[in-house]
């Protein structure tokens, strides 16, 4: 039970890319815009992971939140979250599409 629980409360710590492009997809977008990531467009089915494999693909950053892995455990976490979530997510991809990942010209 407490592996449960400390399981749980490292995935709410750690910026949960799955909770990040659910809650807030423009927000996920330009931070990968901003970070100069070489992805164009995140799905919305499996957006989690694909979210933190976008933030790998990234030029490096420093910081120790920006190790490869914490990144690397939240992709499992949101793996597991991205799963339970896909039915809904499935369905928004097919409403919406992807999340577009704009780059903004200066």
């Amino acid at each position: 039970m407490r592996l449960w629980i400390v399981s749980c409360l490292a995935a709410a710590l750690s910026g949960c890319g799955k909770i990040k492009t659910l809650n807030d997809e423009e927000g996920a977008a330009d931070n990968l815009a901003r970070w100069q990531s070489n992805c164009q467009s995140i799905p919305r089915a499996y957006s989690g992971v694909s979210y933190q494999f976008c933030n790998l693909d990234a030029p490096p950053r420093s910081g120790s939140h920006w190790a490869v892995a914490p990144i690397v455990f939240d992709m499992a976490v949101s793996g597991i979250a991205d799963t339970v979530m896909l039915p809904y997510t499935g369905y928004l991809q097919y409403l919406r599409g992807d999340i577009k990942v704009r780059r903004k010209q200066y």
